[in-house]
């Protein structure tokens, strides 16, 4: 079955997501069925995603923030892009 995916919004670098235990799916060290947190450093959407998920990496609200250009994403969590709609619409 093909199915074109629903449309990734545009997440600037920066943006703090906040998201419920249902907005994500995976992340490392992230306790499954909790709200999570992250302030965006980017988006990495694969060319052909066929289903709803985008991975978002990123840091801790709690990490060095705004000098986190000094050290790789903390952590990555898969999320809805459904979500990501939500959450940046301010729903």
């Amino acid at each position: 079955m093909n199915r074109n995916p629903q449309a990734l919004p545009e997440v600037a670098a920066g943006t703090l997501l906040r998201l419920d235990a249902n907005d994500w799916s995976y992340g490392r060290d992230l306790t499954p069925g909790t709200s999570v947190a992250v302030t965006v450093a980017g988006v990495r959407d694969l060319p052909n995603r066929s289903d709803e998920w985008v991975w978002v990496l990123g840091h801790r609200p709690e990490c060095d923030y705004p000098h986190v250009d000094r050290h790789p994403p903390c952590m990555e969590v898969r999320v809805n892009v459904a979500a990501l709609h939500r959450r940046l619409s301010g729903g």
